[in-house]
């Protein structure tokens, strides 16, 4: 994965190459040294912006949340009049492009959260589950448009499958896993949406 120097504030450079190194490195292996030098910043100034490096970690992934929300909601916009159905299954193609095109890391999120024990990790852990509440909705909205007789419990099956998918990408170091987890979501959408569809036509 490429490497470059992030532009913008201070701050903002600081956040976006912390996400890049603890999404590639982990966020333990990742010193606080080495972001402030790749982001061109002196450490006193890192700590001017983040008061801990705990601080440092949960602005990265507000930095991820951002980033990967914009690139889901814009690759949807893409689809638009596509069937909802189709817009779903679709996620798991651009999950699949974006594990390839960023080193099949797995989730930044889960991949940190692992690393965050400690009670005083609560605030980056907290990012972590609001950008899973994210997807969940965003799911369960498309699995109501899908005709999901519960919605709610389709968004949160197709939420695991992508957990799992990243999970095995990680492990298993290629993107192969979120093929086969697109395929079992297709028969999961067909299953959850075949006895609304036969309920509307009665």
């Amino acid at each position: 994965m490429e490497t470059r120097t992030p532009r913008g504030t201070a701050r903002q450079r600081l956040a976006e190459t912390a996400a890049e190194e603890f999404y590639r490195h982990g966020v333990t292996a990742s010193g606080v040294d080495t972001i402030a030098a790749r982001a061109g910043v002196s450490k006193p100034t890192l700590y001017a912006h983040f008061r801990s490096k705990t601080e440092l970690v949960a602005a990265a992934l507000e930095h991820q949340h951002t980033t990967r929300r914009g690139q889901v909601e814009r690759h949807l916009a893409a689809l638009a009049g596509v069937p909802a159905r189709e817009r779903l299954l679709a996620l798991f193609d651009w999950l699949a492009a974006h594990q390839a095109a960023t080193g099949n890391r797995g989730c930044a999120f889960v991949d940190a959260a692992a690393e965050l024990t400690s009670a005083a990790d609560d605030a980056p852990r907290a990012v972590a589950r609001a950008h899973k509440s994210w997807w969940r909705g965003l799911l369960a909205g498309l699995a109501a448009e899908a005709g999901a007789a519960d919605p709610e419990a389709l968004g949160e099956e197709l939420l695991l499958l992508i957990d799992g998918a990243n999970a095995r990408v990680l492990v298993q170091g290629d993107a192969a896993p979120v093929a086969r987890a697109r395929d079992i979501a297709d028969v999961l959408i067909t299953a959850r949406t075949r006895g609304a569809a036969a309920g509307g036509r009665s």
